[in-house]
């Protein structure tokens, strides 16, 4: 893969938790998700309890290199449709031109351990650049939701994007010979 040996998913420990809280509370990294508001300490805790034993869910922590650098997780994990949907954010400014490798390599990490078929997101329409990537890495646009989610006082749309198993391994493939 691109990038394989720089890129690592691992497990969030709680010695993590106070790092996460404060990326998932800061304003950028709030202003890309579907869900805003700050989140208490309390219902972070809440979250990674739940995380332990929610066989539907799986958080990570990003690093490159050695650095943590954001947080990737998979939910609505359904094991009979084998299906889920999925997200990503890199806290630090410093690394966020990383986002095609990352997602590069959690799709790959999705498909590979999850036993899934299809992957499937929700995006803010704003979230330009996100939505390039999807694109580039073969993600199709499957719908929207008109003017869903209030963002500044304004409603926004949310786009649906998926992508099948076999999908991606054909745009894998011409990835890596875009490459060589």
């Amino acid at each position: 893969m691109f990038c394989q040996k720089k890129i690592k998913f691992k497990k969030i420990l709680s010695k993590d938790l106070k790092k996460i809280f404060i990326w998932r509370n800061d304003s950028f990294i709030r202003s890309m998700m579907l869900n805003q508001k700050k989140i208490s300490y309390k219902d972070h805790l809440s979250w990674y309890k739940n995380l332990q034993t929610n066989k539907t869910q799986k958080s990570y922590i990003i690093y490159y290199k050695e650095t943590q650098i954001g947080v990737a997780s998979i939910k609505e994990i359904d094991f009979i449709n084998k299906t889920c949907t999925w997200g990503y954010y890199i806290a630090n400014n410093a690394h966020r031109y990383l986002a095609l490798l990352v997602e590069y390599e959690f799709i790959d990490l999705i498909f590979k351990k999850i036993n899934v078929r299809k992957i499937w997101g929700e995006t803010l329409s704003t979230n330009k650049k996100i939505l390039k990537i999807h694109k580039f890495l073969g993600f199709i646009i499957e719908g929207t939701y008109k003017k869903h989610i209030r963002v500044n006082n304004k409603y926004e749309d949310v786009i649906l994007t998926s992508i099948f198993k076999k999908d991606w391994n054909m745009s894998k493939k011409k990835l890596l010979l875009s490459l060589k």
